[in-house]
């Protein structure tokens, strides 16, 4: 059914209309194309910009991961897609939109195969070698652990009445018009 296509408790992160239109997403590809861009979680902007540089985060998309670039409240990058319009869909109990500016390629992630560390095959005397701390491990998000319907704004974002070609109102279209093209793609391919 096309209910069982669409996840629930997920976060789209869409590009604006313009940025669509220039996209050209083939029909087979638009399953895909959603999966890169949504996230198995309930992430509000706050949730968001906790989260620090190098973090990955899962998608829909198997074995494609969002890679998150912050670099402080007004800068934050998802898979080098610049994050422009925090918290667009929040009221609903099941989505979650945020706008962006470009289309999040896919970075994939072999989720199974450790990283390999293995050195060059003649390493130098241990005593000429300071000892270094590993790397961080990355870090998985998890879904929130308040579930809040609405949440606020973010400091210094104008939630006001906008007029009809304002920002908000292009983002909100275009998370509408994803999904419903989703929907009736997912009908027209699986018709039962």
């Amino acid at each position: 059914m096309v209910q069982d296509k669409v996840p629930d408790n997920s976060t789209f992160l869409m590009p604006s209309d313009r940025m669509l239109s220039k996209i050209l997403i083939p029909e087979n590809e638009v399953v895909a194309f959603l999966g890169r861009h949504s996230i198995p979680s309930l992430l509000l902007f706050d949730d968001l910009r906790r989260l620090p540089s190098g973090t990955l985060v899962p998608t829909y998309q198997p074995d494609s991961m969002i890679t998150v670039n912050n670099s402080g409240r007004r800068n934050l990058y998802l898979n080098g897609a610049l994050l422009v319009r925090p918290n667009v869909c929040t009221a609903g109990p099941s989505f979650r939109c945020h706008g962006i500016y470009g289309e999040m390629t896919a970075v994939a992630v072999n989720r199974s195969a450790p990283p390999n560390c293995a050195g060059p095959a003649t390493l130098p005397p241990a005593a000429a070698v300071p000892l270094l701390a590993p790397p961080p491990q990355p870090t998985w998000v998890a879904p929130p652990s308040v579930d809040a319907a609405v949440g606020p704004s973010p400091a210094g974002f104008d939630d006001s009445a906008r007029r009809s070609g304002s920002p908000a109102i292009r983002f909100s279209m275009a998370c509408s018009a994803a999904i419903v093209q989703f929907l009736i793609l997912s009908a027209v391919n699986n018709p039962s």
